[in-house]
């Protein structure tokens, strides 16, 4: 008899064996965790914004200053190094690693050590900054709460709404700029897109996909926009929108990315989602995140993916 259990054991192990070596079954958590907060060197936990510099170093906007991380080391900047204001809502790197930090306050600059502040004094339109995008040129813009500021270095270019004829709102969220050096603003009441002489509006069919929060610009997959209402791909002939319905683990979506495998990455303040163009995948505190409220989402050179959160620092998704 125990011959008999012991040679259905063994057929059944046989069995499993096989069944997880199967290239077709992929384990769903094929990735680990790393997590950066205030004990590991952060300057605070409240994470607003990141982006990456030409060399890899990472940089980060919180509410209480920024940080910089080499890899090793986090250096920490807030208002007695130079910081205009202390809550850092967004930054941006140019390819020649000048950081640009935009604040409640105006916005300041940091390159070769030196620091530069500016305000609506000096010309900026707004001194409330919501975000920053560098163009194709090397160039600033700037989404205000009443406008879009332009700086080439020496003079400021402000745009505000002008009777449909520039913006359509002056309450700009979020910036983002395509492969053809174009600007796109999104705005409390739809999104505008600039190419350097003309102005065009878009306009969504109601008030909630109207607000715009967050924009990333694709190379191969067009335009997203998040919303209030979820996420929505504009190939630049046609809108394809996305709510919880389809998958997206919630409405308001703070941050977009892409990954090198073609992969969304929505952040949303109850977790995030990837999509794939196919399937749906969700992260949350159950599965791996500090906190639930994504503000920021980053791919690193080596396709990790970075999660700024709310109150809990930063999750690094390590793909293996």
């Amino acid at each position: 008899m125990k011959s008999i259990f012991r040679f259905v054991f063994l057929v059944l192990l046989s069995l499993v064996i096989m069944q997880s070596c199967n290239k077709d079954n992929v384990p769903v958590n094929n990735y680990t965790w790393k997590y950066y907060a205030t004990k590991d060197g952060l300057i605070d936990n409240n994470v607003n914004d990141m982006a990456m510099d030409i060399t890899g170093n990472v940089w980060v906007a919180t509410e209480f200053g920024a940080s910089m991380f080499d890899g090793n080391t986090w250096t920490k900047y807030n208002t007695p190094q130079g910081l205009i204001h202390h809550q850092v809502n967004s930054l941006a790197v140019g390819s020649d690693m000048k950081v640009w930090f935009g604040t409640p306050f105006g916005v300041s600059s940091f390159f070769n050590g030196q620091w530069q502040s500016y305000s609506q004094q000096d010309g900026l339109s707004y001194d409330y900054v919501y975000d920053i995008a560098i163009d194709k040129n090397n160039k600033p813009w700037f989404a205000t709460g009443h406008g879009v500021s332009f700086f080439n270095g020496s003079v400021w270019t402000n745009y505000e709404k002008d009777q449909g004829l520039a913006l359509v709102h002056n309450i700009v969220r979020s910036i983002s700029i395509d492969a053809a050096n174009d600007k796109w603003f999104g705005t409390e009441y739809g999104i505008s897109r600039f190419d350097g002489i003309n102005w065009q509006t878009f306009l969504a069919e109601n008030n909630q996909a109207g607000f715009v929060v967050s924009m990333f610009s694709s190379e191969d997959k067009g335009l997203w926009i998040g919303s209030l209402a979820g996420v929505s791909n504009f190939d630049y002939s046609q809108f394809i929108d996305y709510s919880m319905s389809n998958g997206l683990i919630y409405s308001r979506v703070d941050a977009i990315a892409q990954d090198q495998d073609g992969v969304m990455w929505f952040g949303t303040p109850f977790g995030a989602s990837s999509f794939d163009g196919t399937k749906w995948q969700t992260f949350s505190t159950d599965n791996g995140l500090p906190d639930k409220w994504i503000t920021s989402i980053m791919v690193d050179n080596d396709n990790n993916v970075w999660f700024g959160t709310k109150t809990r620092g930063i999750a690094v998704l390590k793909r293996k």
